[in-house]
């Protein structure tokens, strides 16, 4: 069954809802509710530490691009009716 139209939010209501959803897409958050991503992450950032310079580069881009997806999923499907 099709959910019943909402209303649009007036400006107010938007900066408002803005405000909420932001302050709870954090790192922590995230962290929180994936705790074996959470430690996966870690490991690799380890790695990536002790790797060489130029080696390091195109992996640090791939694990700041998943990270980034995500936090933005993480946010999208936690705030869904």
């Amino acid at each position: 069954m099709a959910d019943p139209a909402r209303e649009p939010l007036t400006v107010e209501e938007a900066k408002a809802r803005l405000r909420e959803v932001a302050a709870e897409a954090t790192p922590a958050t995230w962290v929180r509710e994936h705790p074996w991503e959470s430690v996966a992450v870690a490991f690799a950032a380890g790695v990536l530490a002790g790797m060489e310079p130029e080696d390091r580069r195109p992996i640090a881009t791939a694990l700041a691009e998943f990270l980034s997806q995500e936090l933005a999923a993480a946010r999208r499907f936690s705030h869904e009716p």
